[in-house]
């Protein structure tokens, strides 16, 4: 999965890199969406088993959607399950590829565009013709926000995704963003399920939310809404929303696995390797900065690999380049130096960031690598620009797209 491996144990503290890398690169491989669909969704003589529920498959028709980075493998793969059961489908995907009965359009993130709308009202044009005797499986993943969006009437896309673009600058926590998201559009928080009704909705869900999954692709099948104008005040946004109705309609939510699934795969993994594993109940949340703070302070006394999970939020002030992951990684970096000790932090979706890096390793050799490179780490944190300094190392992670989207993982190692 990682691409540049090789490259990577070139240089810096190979005895803390192998470890670390060898973790990452199985765990992110054992935690694609193909395979968790594969272990966790089957069919059993007329019976659909998600997980611990049982459908019985008496419909006149079954029709799949989805979007998220995760939606292609996961139609791939539902394919494969439901054979000449299925009767069609479509989803919304960031890269191109072929399906034998699912339609797959390209769609654009991290915004949602003019591509975005034409590709969504699509797939509301395809749902017309489901009925009462119809199942309608929604396959939906981390991504999905941008992926599949109709605003609200009076509310371009292009102004959409310029509102959402300055509240994800000015560092909006993803609970804001989602609420916003809602707020904004036709589609999100239940807003599909008008389109479903009267089929039968069963939603499938790849979770890159820490905490409530309703917020996953800001809950197109969750009935919900919000009062966001405290929202609005706080990002200095002038628009004008009138009262969005709450869909009536019902759909059966079956997370097939989130953030603690792939923390548990993790930890699994550096255990079967013969490392000593703890996992951290600290979730990875707020700045880079004051995460790595917390970070080293819980590594301090501990020899062998531990494991974070969750998703730090940055506030960009400043025209650099880079990632949470990237960013957090170089914060680690400060408090490793001259030790035998490192840390990879990851996007477990192969992006972190407007760039083409997952994410970023470090060891007890980054700083003074630095320093003899003539770089001021310092000041390239402070314009957010952890791109350039980790490219200059050769310590950007390479995976491109994963096939998941399971929030990011931070994995520390010391000898």
């Amino acid at each position: 999965m990682i691409k540049n491996m090789d490259d990577l144990l070139t240089h810096g503290d190979t005895d803390v890199r192998e470890p670390l890398l060898a973790v990452a690169d199985t765990t992110l491989e054992r935690i694609r969406a193909d395979r968790i669909v594969r272990d966790r969704v089957g069919i059993r003589g007329n019976l659909l088993i998600v997980r611990d529920r049982k459908i019985e498959l008496n419909f006149r028709d079954i029709y799949v959607v989805g979007f998220g980075k995760a939606s292609v493998p996961m139609a791939a793969e539902m394919e494969r399950i439901l054979g000449d059961r299925l009767s069609g489908g479509m989803v919304n995907s960031p890269y191109p590829a072929k399906l034998s009965k699912i339609e797959v359009n390209v769609t654009s993130h991290p915004y949602p565009d003019r591509k975005t709308l034409e590709a969504s009202l699509k797939i509301l044009e395809f749902l017309k013709s489901v009925g009462k005797e119809d199942l309608v499986i929604v396959l939906l993943s981390g991504g999905a926000s941008s992926l599949f969006e109709v605003p609200v009437e009076g509310l371009t896309i292009e102004e959409e995704a310029k509102i959402i673009k300055k509240v994800m600058l000015e560092g909006a926590d993803i609970i804001e963003l989602n609420m916003l998201r809602i707020a904004l559009s036709k589609v999100k928080g239940g807003g599909l399920l008008d389109y479903i009704y009267p089929a039968r909705c069963v939603s499938l869900i790849i979770s890159d939310v820490i905490g409530d999954p309703k917020f996953v692709g800001s809950g197109p099948t969750y009935s919900q809404e919000y009062n966001v104008s405290t929202i609005l005040k706080k990002y200095d946004l002038p628009v004008n929303l009138g009262k969005k109705r709450k869909s009536g309609h019902k759909c059966e939510n079956v997370v097939l696995a989130d953030n603690g699934y792939a923390l548990k795969v993790a930890c699994e993994v550096a255990s079967s390797m013969g490392y000593a594993v703890k996992l951290s109940r600290n979730a990875m949340l707020g700045e880079p900065s004051s995460m790595a703070r917390k970070i080293l302070d819980e590594m301090r006394n501990f020899r062998g690999i531990m494991i974070w999970g969750g998703e730090t939020n940055v506030k960009v002030e400043g025209n650099g380049i880079g990632g949470r992951n990237q960013e957090l990684a170089l914060y680690l970096s400060g408090g490793v130096r001259g030790c035998k000790m490192g840390f990879l932090c990851v996007g477990t979706d192969g992006i972190d960031g407007p760039t083409d890096a997952a994410g970023g390793i470090v060891d007890g050799g980054t700083m003074k690598r630095l320093e003899d490179m003539g770089i001021d780490v310092e000041c390239e944190l402070a314009r957010h620009n952890s791109y350039f300094v980790l490219k200059k190392l050769g310590d950007l992670i390479i995976t491109g797209y994963t096939g998941t989207n399971l929030a990011d993982i931070c994995v520390g190692y010391r000898l």
